[in-house]
């Protein structure tokens, strides 16, 4: 497929996934900081944070039926009425188990989206330039995750006007979704062998792993860590958003490396540098321009080990193989985002905020070692 001739189609999907984006960026540490003003403990909070993740893992399986059956258009018109419509309930229904329910339902949603967009990107990307198109497409994802984190800054948690802002979002990025056509033909196969993945990939699958692991993990918690350095919830909220400025970035540069150097080596230097940043935080974040210079350079290194994954999954695996092994690389990703939360929010009640870093360098450095030694 020649890419140069499908760049509408590359615009519309990105269009979308980046009003998505700013949902997901201002529901995201609002749902946290909202549940952190109720009393809740950075446990349970980071438990309810799991719930999109495992959401996403118990529907991935499902998914390749789902759009072989009702066709990728309508799953994915329904998946985005449906986050809508939970930003909308959110406040409606202000008590901790309701929002177990609803942002179960939101995660439904997001995955639908996530992974519809993904095949597509890659349907239509090319291996001499995939690199680059995957990088931009995580840029300009990361891009409306910051704008929504920095909008939820300004307007705050006293009233609900960002969780309706929300739903205007992500239905203003179902717009470009009715006007595509021609879009790939691949079906997904319906027995997705998530665990032959892992076995045949460990490499690819525990980047994902990773990725998810350490995006959930600092999108839902460093607002809570921030607040020990004298940060309000404004303040600390924006944390995000430098951390986003480096998923925005950084991931532009990485792509345009993985098509001219050897991925692999490259993959460790992203693992060294994220064990780097996230082992001086306590360190560096009371002075404010090695706090941002700090989450700039995590937010791409975290970021990176997704994209970069997704470059080396896209030339691995081809056709149907591929839509089957980008829905193994979610599943993982958000198996990873399960467990990152409620682990990390443990990590620190019991050994304090400090163990907010020094436990995700940890598990960093355990993948580092297993990415070596797999040799995939």
């Amino acid at each position: 497929m020649n890419v140069s001739n499908n760049y509408k189609k590359i615009i519309l999907i990105v269009s979308m996934i980046s009003m998505a984006g700013v949902t997901f960026g201002i529901t995201m540490p609002l749902s946290t900081l909202t549940l952190k003003s109720w009393g809740i403990s950075s446990t349970m909070i980071g438990l309810n944070s799991a719930m999109p993740a495992l959401s996403a893992v118990l529907t991935t399986p499902f998914m390749p039926k789902f759009i072989n059956y009702w066709g990728q258009k309508n799953v994915i018109r329904f998946c985005l009425i449906l986050v809508a419509t939970c930003c909308i309930c959110l406040p409606l229904f202000p008590d901790l188990f309701s929002w177990f329910i609803l942002r179960f339902l939101l995660g439904a949603g997001g995955t639908g989206i996530w992974l519809l967009s993904e095949v597509w990107i890659n349907g239509f990307a090319e291996d001499h330039n995939r690199g680059k198109i995957i990088g931009a497409y995580s840029a300009l994802l990361s891009l409306g995750f910051i704008v929504g984190v920095l909008m939820f800054s300004v307007i705050g948690v006293e009233s609900n006007t960002a969780f309706y802002l929300a739903a205007v979002f992500v239905l203003v990025a179902a717009i470009p979704v009715w006007t595509m056509s021609d879009l790939p033909t691949h079906e997904m196969a319906d027995d997705i062998s998530m665990w032959n993945h892992m076995v045949l990939s460990p490499g690819l699958m525990g980047s994902s792993w990773m990725m998810g692991f350490l995006y959930a993990a600092t999108a839902y918690l460093l607002p809570i860590f921030a607040l020990q350095f004298d940060l309000n919830y404004a303040q600390s909220s924006r944390t995000i958003a430098w951390l986003g400025s480096g998923e925005l970035a950084l991931p532009l540069f990485v792509g345009w490396f993985a098509d001219k150097v050897d991925k692999r080596k490259l993959m460790i230097f992203i693992a060294l540098v994220t064990i780097i940043a996230l082992s001086i935080m306590p360190f560096v974040f009371a002075a404010p321009l090695m706090r941002l210079a700090t989450l700039f350079i995590l937010g791409g290194a975290i970021m990176s080990f997704y994209s970069l994954g997704l470059t080396m999954l896209g030339q691995k695996f081809k056709g149907s193989l591929l839509a089957s092994a980008n829905a193994s690389f979610i599943f993982f990703l958000c198996l990873g985002e399960i467990i990152g939360p409620p682990v990390i929010g443990t990590a620190m009640d019991l050994f304090g905020t400090y163990a907010f870093g020094w436990s995700m360098a940890l598990f960093t450095l355990v993948y580092l070692v297993i990415f070596i030694s797999a040799g995939s």
